[in-house]
This record gives C-alpha cells, structure tokens and sequence, in this order.
C-alpha cells in the first residue's frame, strides 16, 4: 500500500476511535441521568367516546382529558397524551388538528402536534398521535394538565385518548 493509503488509514483509525470515546460519553452521560430520577406518582385518564371539534377556530378542551394532582415536594414530571384523531380532508387546503397542554389553565405554546393532509384527495383521513412533554422541576401543590385541541373544520373528532402523567424524584 503506498504512502496515501497509509495516511487514509490512519485517520479512519483516529475516527473510529473518537466516534468510540464520543458514543460512550453520550452512553455514561444518559446513564447517568436515569439513575438520578425515581418514579414517584402516576396519574391517568382514559376515555373511548368521540370528541368533534366543534365549535371551528377556538381551543377547546378535549372533555376527560384532564387530570389535577398534588405534588408534596418539588419533582419532575412526565406527561404523555395519546389519541386516534380522524379527518376529513378539504381538497384545495389544509385540514387538520392541532394539539397542546395546558399547565393550570395556561396553554403551552410548545409541544404541539398538528395532524392533517394538504389538499386531501380521499373522503377521510385517520392519524395515530401522541405528544409528550417533560418539565423539571415543577413545584410542589395541586396542578391541573389538560389537552386542548383547535381546528378550522367542525366535522373532525377525535376518539380513543388517553393522558398520563408521572412524577418524577429529583
């Protein structure tokens, strides 16, 4: 092998080797953030009935999908919310769902979630969607998390959604 191909192989060997070092400092750095975090409590709401999203351009919230706890100390939290939205696509615009929290009635701007074709060419769309969030640090009292959808249209729903929040110990 010449003196090029000596080279080359050299640098793929440094590279090799700090991609190793790299991918185990992100590996001991992840480890050891779980280890610092207990699960504490777990709340959860379930419902099954459908949802429209009627009235058009407001934020509603999604009815059962609320959940007030009480934290004694200061601790993490976790909150997951799962549904099966349905839609009935518009063929010249956009049509769809969007989907927030809200920490004691106050919208978060982020996460949000927007399901929904452009310029749908079939009769109804079905979406699968979850948003998640997780806050540090949230003070300790009685908070209340709910999900808030909006909509242009009247005619989506959505059905089958679940909400789940957990604790987490500092």
């Amino acid at each position: 092998m010449g003196k090029g191909g000596s080279i080359l192989g050299i640098i793929g060997i440094l590279l090799g080797a700090g991609g190793l070092g790299f991918g185990f400092m992100a590996w001991n750095s992840q480890n050891s953030m779980q280890a610092s975090l207990a699960a504490q409590d777990i709340w959860s709401q379930y419902d099954g009935d459908s949802f429209t999203v009627n009235p058009a351009f407001a934020y509603l919230h999604i009815p059962n999908m609320s959940i007030a706890f009480d934290l004694a100390t200061t601790a993490s939290i976790h909150i997951i919310f799962m549904c099966s939205a349905v839609i009935y696509p518009e063929p010249t615009e956009y049509a769809g769902i969007s989907f927030f929290f809200s920490v004691d009635g106050i919208r978060l701007l982020e996460p949000q979630v927007d399901v929904g074709p452009y310029e749908g060419s079939s009769t109804i769309d079905y979406y699968s969607v979850a948003l998640q969030h997780f806050a540090p640090s949230f003070s300790s009292g009685t908070h209340n998390i709910s999900v808030m959808v909006y909509s242009a249209e009247t005619t989506h729903f959505v059905r089958y959604c679940s909400l789940t929040i957990q604790s987490l110990v500092d």
